[in-house]
């Protein structure tokens, strides 16, 4: 009787969490409006197909150009990841814009971060600023990092493509951007 009562209560317990109330659930961050939502149980975004992660999972900060350029311009040591093909990072890709990069960045793909995590292993306590081209690969690369033990993780919102359009030319972009 002791082991059916111990049963049940790991059971009920396994239930009860799985749907607790003080659970919230997002979307696994994609950079779409689907990261938004809030949802009460476990599921897959009908947007992006996605499967929910606990909202209190997602450590990283959204941050733009501007916020960007200011904490480069401060501290020479921030990690500039960026997580998008080789020929988009060059300005070689003849099938997509690559609109250009940020000097310094270290690119890789966001679908050959998970084997490379261990040569990043070096900034798990640094800053990591993680962009891409439109801001749909760098939200999952910041998420995969925080999930992996990175500790100060941002994204940038929007990516390059929106680069000159929302922040213009200024002196911090013509340092630091290199157009294609």
């Amino acid at each position: 009787m002791k082991t059916y009562a111990v049963f049940m209560f790991i059971a009920l317990t396994s239930i009860s969490n799985a749907q607790s109330p003080d659970k919230v659930y997002v979307c696994s961050p994609c950079g779409y409006e689907c990261d938004l939502k809030e949802y009460k149980t476990m599921g897959s975004c009908s947007s992006c197909g996605m499967t929910y992660v606990e909202k209190k999972t997602v450590n990283f900060d959204n941050i733009t150009f501007a916020q960007m350029c200011e904490r480069v311009m401060k501290n020479k040591g921030i990690l500039l990841l960026d997580v998008r093909s080789d020929g988009e990072f060059t300005g070689e890709s003849t099938s997509v814009n690559s609109f250009g990069h940020i000097k310094g960045a270290v690119n890789i793909n966001v679908t050959d971060l998970p084997s490379r995590l261990e040569e990043l292993a070096p900034y798990k306590d640094k800053e990591i600023i993680v962009y891409c081209s439109h801001s749909h690969r760098s939200p999952r690369a910041a998420y995969m990092l925080t999930t992996n033990g990175f500790r100060n993780v941002s994204n940038v919102s929007g990516g390059v493509s929106i680069l000159e359009r929302d922040f213009g030319e200024n002196s911090c972009l013509t340092e630091i951007f290199v157009r294609h």
